[in-house]
C-alpha cells in the first residue's frame, strides 16, 4: 500500500514537473527574454528559465530512474532557486540578495526533514497496520482470493483506461495550448513591429512638421521684423513731418500776422495820407495854396486885355 502511494506521488510529481517544463518551453519562445535582466543586472530571464528547465529535466530523469523514492525529487524541487550561477564580483547588496536564497534553501531543507520525519512515522504506522492486515488477509485469502483478484484486475483495468483517456485529453489540451501560445507569440511580435513602425513614422512626420512650421515661423518673424522696421521708419517720418507741419503752421501764423499788420499799416497810411491831403487842401499848403493862383489869374487877364486896347 505504501509502494502504491509512493508510485502515485511520483506520478503526480512527474505530471507537475512536465507541466512546468511545458510552460517554461512556452516562455523560452519569447525572444525578448535575452534582453531582460534582474534588478542586480547579474543574469537574464533567459538564463533563469534555462537553469530552471535543466533542474526540472534532472528531476524527470531521477523519477524515471527511481520512481519509488520521490523524496529526493522533492528536495531537487526545493533547490531549484539556487541553481542560478553567482557572480563573485557582485557588490555587498547583491550578496545579501543571494543570502536570502540561501536562507530559503535552508528553510526548505528543514521543512523537508520535518516532512520526512512525518513520512517515517506514517510508514511505521503503515507497516504496523500492514502487518495486521497481512495477518487478516492470510486468514481470509483462501476464501476470497479468487474473487478479490478478479475484482482488483477489473478495477485496475478500468482505472488504467480512465487514466489513459484523461492523459489523452490532457495531451490534446497541451498541444492546443502550445499551438495557441506559439501563435500568440508570433502575433505579439508582429504587433510590436507594426506598432514600432507606426511610432517611427509618427515621429518622422512630427519632425517634418516641426521643421516646416519652424521655417514658417522664421519667415513670419523675419517679415514681422521687416514690418516693424518699416513701421518704425514710417513713425520717424511721420514725427518728422508732424514737426515740419507744426513749424509750417507757426510760420503761416507769423506770415498771416505780418500780412495783417502790413494791411493795417497800409490802411493807416492811406487814412493818414488822405487826412494830410485834406488838411493841405483846407489849409492851402504847398501846391494847394490859392493866393498865388489868384495873382497869376489876374496877371493873365491883364495880359489878355492889352491887345484889345491896341485894337482900339
Amino acid at each position: 500500500m505504501a509502494e502504491s502511494r509512493f508510485e502515485e506521488t511520483a506520478l503526480l510529481i512527474k505530471i507537475i514537473v512536465e507541466e512546468c517544463l511545458r510552460k517554461l518551453e512556452i516562455l523560452e519562445l519569447c525572444t525578448k527574454n535575452a534582453k531582460l535582466y534582474d534588478p542586480t543586472g547579474t543574469y537574464t530571464i533567459a538564463d533563469l528559465l534555462h537553469h530552471r528547465s535543466k533542474g526540472l529535466q534532472a528531476i524527470v530523469l531521477e523519477l524515471a530512474v527511481n520512481p519509488k523514492h520521490p523524496g529526493s525529487s522533492v528536495a531537487s524541487l526545493s533547490t531549484l532557486g539556487s541553481c542560478i550561477p553567482l557572480d563573485e564580483s557582485a557588490s555587498g547588496e547583491d550578496r545579501v540578495y543571494y543570502d536570502r536564497f540561501e536562507y530559503l534553501d535552508r528553510s526548505k531543507i528543514i521543512q523537508r526533514l520535518v516532512k520526512r520525519l512525518e513520512v517515517l512515522k506514517f510508514q511505521c504506522h503503515e507497516w504496523n497496520h500492514k502487518l495486521h492486515e497481512e495477518s487478516q488477509i492470510e486468514m481470509t485469502k483462501q476464501r476470497f482470493v479468487m474473487w478479490w483478484e478478479l475484482a482488483r484486475k477489473e478495477q485496475l483495468q478500468k482505472s488504467i483506461a480512465l487514466r489513459v483517456q484523461d492523459l489523452q485529453q490532457e495531451q490534446t489540451v497541451v498541444d492546443r495550448c502550445r499551438t495557441n501560445a506559439l501563435q500568440a507569440a508570433i502575433t505579439i511580435d508582429e504587433y510590436y513591429d507594426w506598432k514600432l513602425t507606426n511610432i517611427e513614422q509618427a515621429i518622422e512626420g512630427w519632425m517634418t512638421r516641426f521643421d516646416r512650421e519652424k521655417e514658417e515661423q522664421d519667415a513670419r518673424f523675419q517679415k514681422a521684423r521687416a514690418t516693424e522696421k518699416h513701421w518704425n521708419e514710417l513713425m520717424q517720418l511721420h514725427e518728422q513731418q508732424a514737426r515740419e507741419i507744426v513749424d509750417l503752421e507757426r510760420d503761416l501764423e507769423r506770415w498771416e500776422e505780418e500780412a495783417k499788420f502790413k494791411e493795417y499799416c497800409h490802411r493807416m497810411a492811406t487814412k493818414l495820407q488822405a487826412w494830410w491831403r485834406g488838411t493841405m487842401v483846407r489849409k492851402g499848403f504847398g501846391r494847394f495854396d490859392t493866393t498865388g493862383r489868384r495873382d497869376k489869374g489876374k496877371k493873365n487877364k491883364a495880359k489878355g486885355k492889352k491887345p484889345k486896347k491896341g485894337k482900339k
